[in-house]
């Protein structure tokens, strides 16, 4: 680079002339501003931009079905494929959404402690008791007898339909040895 051939500060460049402080200079603002983009009156601002207009309703018909296809597709998927990338990819989404809205719930009631805890859960995470609580922990008073008498009731119930079983099974089995015997 000689002496000279900066083209900062030079006339025939852009950089350095007065051509970009003409717009927004005290100097040239009277001029200028017939010639702005950004005019005051609103009626020339929606004539700058012509929006295209669309009837509503056969988007929404359009929206419609292809939400209705797309659920139709999916239980399709997660019956048929339930262990499958679809039904995997969908797990993944209903988590992400039920992750997101936990955090937002969490900072709208100002529990931020709560928010590490939502957002790097583990499925893996235990919430069973220890011994040492489930020894602590007792029935209340009167829920333990109801809960004997409905086992006992239970294992009536079984009982009967086990003897209604064993009885069919006998009589199958003696007709179709009498039959045997002829």
């Amino acid at each position: 680079f000689g002496a000279g051939s900066s083209s900062y500060g030079n006339d025939s460049s852009s950089y350095g002339n007065d051509s970009y402080s003409s717009a927004w200079g005290t100097g040239a603002a009277s001029s200028s501003a017939s010639s702005s983009p950004f005019k005051s009156s609103s009626s020339s601002f929606t004539s700058q931009f012509h929006a295209p207009s669309v009837n509503i309703f056969p988007v929404i018909f359009v929206l419609f079905v292809i939400t209705l296809f797309g659920m139709m597709v999916t239980a399709h998927q997660m019956e048929h494929h339930p262990e499958g990338t679809f039904a995997n990819c969908c797990r993944v989404s209903l988590h992400t959404v039920n992750c997101i809205y936990k955090v937002i719930y969490n900072l709208y009631h100002c529990r931020l402690g709560d928010i590490p805890q939502v957002v790097f859960a583990s499925e893996f995470e235990e919430d069973e008791y220890t011994d040492e609580e489930i020894e602590r922990m007792r029935l209340r008073p009167g829920i333990e007898r109801a809960l004997d008498v409905e086992h006992r009731k239970a294992l009536r119930k079984v009982g009967i339909e086990m003897n209604k079983i064993k009885v069919t099974k006998k009589k199958g089995s003696v007709q179709s040895a009498g039959s045997i015997q002829r």
